[in-house]
């Protein structure tokens, strides 16, 4: 029996998504319209300030739930979801971002090597997204935070204090998504590169973070999702994630 896939939003990500996923997509509402049926899973692509709403919307149906939208914050997340449904928080639903994250880690732990290897994060998205750094841009950062323990938080733009992180935001033009992990070092400059050129560099993403919550319970990140694929491709690497 296949799966039966609800999508809140009607913006670029939550049309991608609907395309992508065909016959499976049962509906597709608008921010403010309620679901015409029940599905097997709900993916939320609309809007961080509609996030609550679907998150109660979820619980009191017992739908699980695929997270797509940035720029929200509930705090106490995994208490209130529980053992209940299955909740999948995706900043980004790109299998390459989420191989870039990894690729994060090592080059935070290599800069931790050396005080004079200095990262940074760019990111630059469309003139008209709302949220500034992007969550995409938030997940780098915290992994390159955890990675490199001398950097204790990060600033954007402006005067940068040596413990903090660099992080540079550009809203401008129709450019859809690029992240830039870099490392200045004395001699040399390293970086991680990741460019989408459309929102359909996500739609698979969210489809298959949708058929991997429907059987589970609790609150994941898409690395529980891609870890099926990735973790092969660290494996013979000590600690590679």
């Amino acid at each position: 029996m296949s799966l039966r896939i609800g999508v809140f939003g009607r913006g670029r990500l939550a049309g991608a998504i609907a395309a992508a996923g065909g016959s499976s997509i049962a509906w597709q509402v608008a921010r403010e319209d309620a679901p015409s049926e029940r599905v097997d899973v709900a993916i939320e692509a609309s809007s961080g300030a509609a996030v609550e709403r679907r998150l109660a919307w979820a619980l009191q149906t017992r739908t699980p739930l695929v997270i797509g939208s940035t720029g929200w914050e509930i705090a106490d997340l995994a208490e209130r979801v529980g053992t209940r449904i299955g909740v999948v928080v995706a900043p980004n639903f790109s299998l390459s971002v989420a191989l870039m994250r990894r690729l994060t880690t090592v080059l935070g732990r290599f800069a931790a090597l050396d005080p004079a290897r200095d990262p940074y994060i760019v990111e630059h998205h469309h003139a008209r997204k709302k949220d500034a750094p992007s969550g995409t841009a938030k997940l780098f950062a915290r992994t390159l935070l955890e990675a490199c323990p001398r950097k204790t938080g990060w600033t954007i733009g402006g005067p940068v204090a040596p413990d903090q992180l660099s992080v540079a935001v550009i809203r401008a033009g129709t450019t859809y998504s690029t992240h830039t992990i870099g490392l200045d070092c004395p001699a040399e400059v390293l970086e991680l590169h990741h460019a989408s050129r459309s929102a359909a560099a996500y739609a698979d993403g969210a489809l298959e973070a949708a058929r991997w919550i429907r059987t589970r319970s609790g609150v994941h990140s898409f690395d529980a999702v891609a870890s099926d694929v990735l973790d092969p491709l660290f494996a013979g690497f000590t600690d590679a994630d």
